[in-house]
């Protein structure tokens, strides 16, 4: 499983969910591997706001290969009225495992097309240590040899 360092950079062109009167969408976002409580984040609110910047970094831990890492964009509103949920957009191990991400992407169920910005940086891996080190050991072995074949050539 591997840690993960994910910031939730900014979004962009997200939908006026609080109607003329009620100024603009206050949007939040949660990230979250979905079925599992621990691993979940919020961003702060960001009042009035469609294009809102956050910056804000949480970190999940035991991401799986096969796991889902949501991002819901919601709208915080005033009780009784529920939030809303803005546009969602989800990655796999795919999409940033081992070198990261750092994209703007599309959000599902958006009525304006509004993006997500996001960060993610893989920390660090645990649980399979054997099979990291022997692909780390294979890697550097052949860039050893590599490089000591070459100097042979060159004598």
């Amino acid at each position: 499983s591997a840690k993960l360092q994910i910031t939730v950079v900014s979004a962009n062109n997200l939908y006026n969910a609080d109607g003329i009167l009620a100024g603009k969408s206050d949007p939040y976002v949660i990230v979250e591997v979905p079925g599992q409580d621990s691993m979940k984040f919020k961003t702060p609110v960001i009042n009035n706001n469609l294009n809102p910047v956050w910056n804000f970094t949480g970190e999940i831990e035991g991401f799986m290969d096969g796991d889902v890492l949501e991002f819901t964009v919601m709208d915080s509103d005033t009780w009784p009225k529920a939030d809303t949920p803005l546009g969602k957009a989800a990655l796999t191990a795919q999409d940033f495992y081992p070198e990261g991400f750092h994209a703007e992407v599309q959000l599902a169920e958006s009525k304006t097309n509004a993006t997500l910005t996001i960060m993610i940086v893989v920390l660090g891996s645990t649980e399979v240590p054997n099979m990291m080190v022997e692909e780390g050991g294979i890697v550097q072995g052949g860039v050893m040899q590599a490089g000591a074949e070459e100097v042979g050539y060159a004598g």
